[in-house]
């Protein structure tokens, strides 16, 4: 093992030791290290202790098998002191994948990725697969499941598949021109997180180049895995007759993020994400995030005409030089410029009117937006005591995010 300072610094460590993958949440190792420059690595390590956040100051993990086949475990957190005395620095840490680059007659001849969910997060499959039993010839008994959903998107088949014990769930793909290395591996998830309201990341990743090799990396498991309210589609939704639906979404969403073209989450994804953590905070945290994602994507829906002032400019510039002539107070005749410049552009609410007037939201949405908007963002607080299925406003609240988002992402 070695474990790595900067690019100019080299290794500070090596020695043996052993990784244990000890959790779907936690990857550990061990090492007995052996310091390259005793007083590099006493400086080092206090300063990975002192300012644990800093990746400048972090050690990089690098490991060899007794294969042969090399290891990357990224940046260790939580490095520490073990109890293994045996010989050496007895190291232990954590760290945040391991990746290798693997061949042989088993990795896939095709460019193209294969994510593995473990555990899986539930899916409007269509696929059956009927599972039978026999003594002799005799069939003594027949089970089905549906298990598995391809999907022709981007000049690509997607096909999810559920393992027969339903402790892990497939996604494969192969690359076209659109769905390409090395976003899809992040690509395919994304509309995931939107649709279902919580944390979708694979647990294993091979990204297949096509010629025999294949990046291969093992990544902690999101600890929450339970469809939640605040998802583009509620768990509820995806039920009997309304497959099609979440479907042709995920298409949707799926287009819409590559159409981006961007390897970290999409602003819209990261939105959700947010509001999924925001879950496990008071609702007070919840309706401040959901009145600022629901602003944050209208922004993000205009365009130059859309900013342009509801006031024409001849009105704006006589009011500014009605005010600028207005012989008062200085101090309120500079207030009342500063505010004058604010409605020079078109604020989001009166811009989510216009959705109202057009269909594409619920003008009664907008009303309660604006209401608890301009309240908790100026620190009033909201009832503790009621769940986030009860409360009429955040559900209101969460509609119009999700009706601004399929805005959003028709364009």
């Amino acid at each position: 093992m070695e474990l790595l300072g900067r690019d100019d610094e080299r290794d500070i460590f090596t020695g043996p030791g052993r990784i244990e993958i000890s959790s779907e949440t936690e990857i550990r190792f061990f090492m007995h290290g052996t310091p390259r420059d005793a007083e590099l690595a006493l400086r080092k390590y206090r300063e990975s202790k002192a300012d644990p956040y800093d990746h400048i100051k972090r050690f990089r993990l690098k490991a060899t098998d007794y294969r042969g086949v090399e290891w990357l475990g990224g940046y260790v957190t939580n490095l520490n002191f073990s109890v293994d005395h045996d010989r050496g620095w007895p190291l232990t840490g954590e760290i945040e994948s391991l990746m290798t680059i693997a061949t042989g007659h088993w990795v896939s001849k095709s460019c193209g990725v294969e994510l593995l969910l473990i555990p899986p997060v539930a899916l409007p499959m269509t696929g059956k697969l009927t599972t039978k039993s026999y003594v002799g010839d005799q069939e003594v008994s027949s089970s089905g499941a549906l298990c598995q959903h391809k999907l022709n998107v981007l000049g690509t088949t997607i096909s999810f598949d559920l393992d027969p014990a339903r402790q892990a769930l497939w996604i494969t793909g192969n690359c076209s021109e659109e769905l390409r290395h090395p976003y899809a591996e992040n690509w395919l998830t994304e509309p995931l997180r939107i649709l279902l309201g919580v944390p979708v990341y694979p647990r294993l990743v091979a990204r297949n180049f096509g010629d025999g090799k294949a990046q291969v990396s093992l990544r902690p498991s999101p600890q929450r895995k339970v469809a939640s309210v605040v998802g583009l589609l509620h768990p509820a939704a995806i039920g009997a007759g309304r497959t099609e639906d979440f479907w042709r979404l995920y298409s949707d969403i799926l287009t819409f993020i590559v159409k981006a073209g961007k390897f970290d989450a999409n602003p819209i994804t990261r939105l959700y994400e947010e509001l999924s953590q925001a879950l496990s905070g008071s609702r007070w945290i919840l309706t401040l995030s959901l009145a600022s994602a629901a602003e944050s994507i209208v922004n993000d829906l205009m365009n130059g005409a859309d900013r342009e002032s509801e006031y024409g400019d001849a009105s704006l510039d006589s009011m500014k030089t009605h005010i600028k002539g207005w012989d008062g107070d200085a101090k309120l005749r500079e207030r009342m410029l500063s505010n004058l410049g604010m409605i020079s552009k078109r604020s989001a609410l009166s811009f989510m009117r216009t959705l109202g007037a057009d269909g594409a939201v619920n003008p009664a949405h907008v009303i309660t937006w604006s209401r608890i908007r301009n309240s908790v963002m100026h620190g009033a607080l909201v009832e503790p005591w009621s769940s986030v299925e009860g409360d009429g406003h955040l559900q209101e609240m969460i509609k119009l995010v999700h009706d601004l988002t399929r805005a959003r992402i028709k364009g």
